[in-house]
């Protein structure tokens, strides 16, 4: 759990953490709407959520911190480009597939 809220810096915006985690998995799976409906659209994001929080999440602070769990006294591995771009990836994938099994 820490390294979500070490990655996430809380629940809102900070000006030493530009990108949030939590809002481009909803952009992503928001776009399902259009082409699956309501329902489908609510379950591709509960699907992108649990998965980002429960596995991308910690995972991607395991291998920004060099496969070492995050220790209380030093900050948070920050996230590299490369990782926000695999993350979106992630997030999309899991979006459009739960998506496309509701719908």
């Amino acid at each position: 759990m820490r390294a979500v809220r070490a990655l996430t810096g809380g629940f809102g915006f900070s000006a030493d953490q530009p990108w949030l985690p939590g809002l481009p998995h909803v952009a992503a799976a928001l776009a399902t709407y259009f082409v699956f409906g309501g329902q489908a659209c609510v379950t591709g994001l509960l699907l992108a959520t649990l998965a980002s929080f429960v596995v991308y999440l910690p995972l991607t602070a395991l291998a920004l911190n060099g496969g070492q769990a995050i220790a209380a006294d030093r900050p948070a591995p920050v996230l590299t480009t490369r990782a926000q771009v695999v993350l979106l990836g992630l997030w999309t994938l899991t979006a459009w597939a739960g998506a496309a099994l509701a719908g």
